[in-house]
Formats: C-alpha cells, sequence, structure tokens
C-alpha cells in the first residue's frame, strides 16, 4: 500500500502542480492556492493526508483529494457550492478513475464501503 501511495503522490504532484503533505491527525483535505497566490508559491494548492490514518486510509484519502482538484479544475460548477453532497460524491468517483488511470488498483468493495460510510457521515454532519 505504501508503494501505491508514493506512485500516486508523485503523479498526483506532477499532473496537477499540487504538494501533498502529511499533517498530524485524521483528517486529510485539499486547500488550492488563491488565484492571486499561485505564480508567487508556483503551486496550484496542497493535500494534506492525516499521517494517524492506516496505510489503506491514506491512499484511500489522498484518491479522493485527488478528485476535488480534478472537480475544481475550470469547473463552473465551483461558483455554485449549493450542492456540497455531489461535490463529495463526484470526488470520490474522480479519485478513483484518476488513480486507476495511473495504474493503482485497490479493492472496489473496500473502497464502495469506505465511501459509503463518509458520504452517510457528510450527510449527517451537514444537517
Amino acid at each position: 500500500m505504501e508503494a501505491k501511495f508514493a506512485i500516486l503522490m508523485e503523479r498526483v504532484e506532477y499532473d496537477f502542480n499540487v504538494s501533498v503533505e502529511f499533517v498530524n491527525g485524521e483528517n486529510s483535505y485539499w486547500t488550492p492556492t488563491p488565484i492571486a497566490e499561485v505564480e508567487e508559491l508556483d503551486c496550484q494548492g496542497i493535500i494534506d493526508i492525516g499521517d494517524d490514518q492506516n496505510e489503506f486510509e491514506k491512499l484511500i484519502s489522498l484518491i479522493h483529494e485527488v478528485g476535488h482538484v480534478i472537480f475544481s479544475e475550470g469547473n463552473k460548477l465551483k461558483e455554485h457550492r449549493r450542492i456540497p453532497l455531489f461535490e463529495e460524491a463526484l470526488a470520490w468517483h474522480l479519485g478513483y478513475d484518476y488513480a486507476l488511470l495511473q495504474g493503482i488498483e485497490i479493492n472496489l468493495k473496500e473502497y464502495a464501503e469506505r465511501v459509503e460510510t463518509a458520504l452517510q457521515l457528510y450527510t449527517r454532519g451537514s444537517k
């Protein structure tokens, strides 16, 4: 799993000009660089991966967060953030497709279970 993470991290950093970093805790997230600062920072944003996760969770967190990167790239819907559950589900889907294109295969059943759990938690938390 560590090798898959390393390969995917390298591809993501190269393909999307982002930095993948580890942060304390279990949470992972994507923070885009403000447009006015992109040239100065030479980076489109940062994907933070929680270091308290096991190797599988780190990998699927990276996959999910790259889905957010893909979604945010030139997407007209990003100006209308009224559909957060749609964006979360789409990020899981886009990230998984990207990982497959990079030759990173993971157990789809286990991935789908994690996606379902994450979306249920997100739905409960947004009420």
